[in-house]
């Protein structure tokens, strides 16, 4: 698996607070067969706001803690970002960090509600030749009340991504069945774990997984997990925007 979505970062969000509990959290992962994350701490208000030159070099710390520790884990930088006006000026300024550098822009709505600027916010990363990826679109309940808005989204060229935990009931029954509905309505680009740490949101990658597999298949569950987030990694956006046919 390439995992997509997760706080790895010692000491940036409320992710690991120090070296060793990242280390353990990747020694968990590994296990659990992932060999590829991108880091992606969050973008807000909430905690301080670092830069990407920074998350990158940070992200640089942490595999070379890897690699003296015998975790064969690679990592590369992004960021989950909150949906604001201006974003493509972060990133043109370099204050965010996209997927490993490509196109795909790991995006967070709020929670509280459909804010009505998200769909000029949309249109102006698109524009802008970024493709945004809604970050677990089963917690918000825009989506759990409309999944045809979801739907609609993903026809616009937005992709998604959902929490491997949420298949198994992590955050909750109403999540998992929002998860659930979701995949089996074709309206999942993309698997990752948004881990936290092994105590506060552990990966539950392997549980989720065989869950998945239960629901749509291995096929399906693989492309999830390792073939799409493999051309997010590599960045393989056509002229039009559309990835090859992956996404598809």
């Amino acid at each position: 698996m390439i995992d997509t979505h997760l706080h790895i970062l010692p000491g940036v969000d409320d992710g690991p607070a120090t070296l060793n509990e990242s280390l353990e959290l990747a020694r968990s992962l590994v296990q659990e067969r992932v060999h590829t994350v991108i880091a992606t701490p969050h973008y807000n208000d909430q905690y301080p706001r670092r830069g990407a030159a920074e998350i990158v070099a940070r992200v640089y710390e942490l595999q070379q803690a890897l690699y003296r520790s015998g975790i064969p884990l690679r990592v590369f930088a992004g960021h989950e970002v909150l949906i604001k006006p201006g974003l493509v000026e972060d990133i043109q300024m370099g204050r965010v960090c996209t997927l490993a550098g490509s196109r795909y822009l790991l995006l967070e709505l709020w929670n509280t509600g459909w804010v009505p600027a998200t769909e000029q916010v949309i249109f102006e990363l698109q524009a802008f030749g970024v493709i945004p990826v809604i970050a677990h679109p089963e917690r918000y309940t825009i989506f759990q009340k409309d999944p045809p808005l979801l739907a609609t989204l993903l026809r616009q060229g937005v992709l998604t991504q959902v929490t491997l935990g949420a298949l198994i009931g992590m955050q909750g029954n109403t999540i998992r069945r929002a998860a659930e509905a979701l995949l089996k309505k074709g309206l999942v680009s993309c698997l990752a774990s948004d881990a936290h740490g092994m105590h506060k949101r552990p990966p539950g990658v392997a549980k989720g997984m065989e869950r998945a597999c239960k629901l749509v298949g291995r096929e399906a569950t693989f492309a999830m997990v390792e073939t799409r987030p493999a051309a997010i990694l590599q960045n393989a956006v056509s002229g039009s925007g559309s990835l090859h046919g992956v996404f598809a």
